[in-house]
């Protein structure tokens, strides 16, 4: 790893990003790989050590790095979730309405529900319990809405259709912001709440049609019970929440990010 130009110039923090980058996705790093310590890669690079920390940084924030304290900076595992971050901006720009993702919903993870009952191994099935087990016991709304997306998420796994798992995992910070609006509405979690149970259960009878009907169910009751914000966009009802749950000056995105990372 060398990025310093023919003419001996360091090169700049955009050209060190975007050879880190190339480096990292398509050289000889594997996920979990431990990369040099920001000594050797200044030293490597010729630029400055807060330039490399800078650097590191925005890779973090693009999903490709993880920090283990005290033990040193690494590639991190591709996930499902990675494919959120470009559709999460276009859907912001975009205004989606809670309205518009509870149709996508429906169409995706009733599929993944009828695939699930047939494919899901125990395994699946001991995830699938321990995410509800999670969400039975969680001490608060973001504990409770961090074990709501898992169970969703796992469902989608188990269908053993990675299109699948990616198309949810595109949406997921959508779907964990609308949880902040649900969880917090006691008469959703009354009748919502309860068909997870009854989705697991089917589910683990094998039958397909009806763990697909209690899901759609499941997401349909937004229309049913949220009123006005149905029709409003998802980062208005949920930057709402957010701030009302954790002051005004609370951030969205940095909650989203905590939960989901």
């Amino acid at each position: 790893m060398n990025g310093k130009r023919l003419n001996g110039l360091p090169i700049s923090r955009e050209e060190l990003l975007t050879q880190l980058e190339v480096a990292l996705t398509e050289g000889d790093f594997r996920p979990g790989d431990r990369l040099p310590s920001e000594r050797a890669l200044s030293e490597s690079y010729g630029v400055s050590r807060p330039v490399v920390r800078e650097v590191i940084q925005r890779l973090r924030e693009r999903g490709l790095l993880h920090v283990a304290p005290g033990s040193g900076t690494y590639l991190r595992e591709p996930s499902a979730l990675d494919w959120a971050r470009p559709l999460d901006g276009v859907s912001r720009r975009n205004g989606t309405t809670i309205r518009q993702l509870v149709e996508a919903r429906v169409m995706l993870e009733e599929k993944a529900a009828r695939l699930a009952a047939d494919h899901a191994t125990d395994e699946d099935f001991d995830n699938l319990t321990r995410a509800l087990d999670a969400f039975n016991t969680a001490g608060g709304i973001i504990e409770r809405a961090r074990a709501d997306i898992a169970f969703h998420a796992l469902i989608a796994r188990a269908s053993h259709n990675p299109v699948l798992e990616m198309m949810f995992g595109s949406i997921a910070p959508l779907v964990f912001e609308v949880l902040l609006r649900s969880l917090d509405d006691e008469t959703v979690m009354r009748v919502g709440a309860p068909l997870h149970d009854s989705a697991l259960v089917a589910l683990k009878e094998r039958d397909g049609e009806r763990a697909a009907a209690l899901i759609g169910e499941h997401i349909r009751l937004a229309a049913k019970l949220f009123g006005d914000d149905y029709e409003r966009s998802v980062e208005r009802v949920a930057r709402s929440r957010v701030q009302a749950l954790f002051g005004p000056n609370a951030s969205l995105e940095d909650v989203v990010t905590d939960a989901l990372s």
